[in-house]
């Protein structure tokens, strides 16, 4: 009889490593997904965060006493040289608007480059051969304004200048 109590012991001794070890094996997957969801969540906050300042910006820089609103004139901190020492004005950026802003925040919030027609199909539009050569049309002129960059030949993904703000002097259109 204690031989019978000791193997069904066994067995549910087994049993229950089996369970740890199932158990223990999904919660290493969802620690996984739950990473790539904090990530790409922080992504898609930091775009939609440069998208509103963008539209918020409502015209071009206020001017006063010789130094650009929000920049600090050269000597007050800031180390970047200037080649005439006074503050420039920066250029104003058109603000996106359309599939190219919806664009931007989908590569902003992808984790690999996309192909042209993976973006046309990302936003809900027709998967034909004008769609995709409109989009890829689109995100070559995203690439120049700075708000995209291509990879290699047709993999495009956010720009190196910080979820595509590429810096002073370049614009965007849709």
């Amino acid at each position: 009889m204690v031989t019978s109590l000791l193997a069904k012991l066994e067995r549910a001794e087994e049993s229950a490593r089996q369970q740890w070890a199932e158990l223990s094996g999904q919660m290493e997957e969802l620690q996984e997904r739950l990473a790539v969801a904090e990530r790409r969540l922080e992504r898609l906050s930091i775009a939609r965060e440069e998208l509103t300042a963008l539209e918020a910006a409502d015209g071009p820089a206020v001017v006063e006493a010789g130094k650009v609103a929000g920049i600090r004139p050269h000597g007050a901190g800031d180390t970047t040289p200037r080649a005439s020492g006074r503050a420039e004005v920066p250029q104003e950026r058109p603000v996106l608007r359309g599939l190219g802003k919806d664009a931007v925040v989908l590569l902003a919030s992808s984790d690999k480059p996309l192909r042209a027609r993976e973006v046309v199909r990302a936003l809900g539009q027709q998967d034909v051969r004008g769609q995709v050569e409109g989009m890829r049309a689109r995100l070559k002129r995203l690439v120049d304004d700075g708000w995209l960059a291509e990879r290699e030949q047709g993999l495009f993904t956010i720009g190196a200048g910080g979820n595509g703000f590429a810096g002073e002097g370049s614009a965007a259109t849709s």
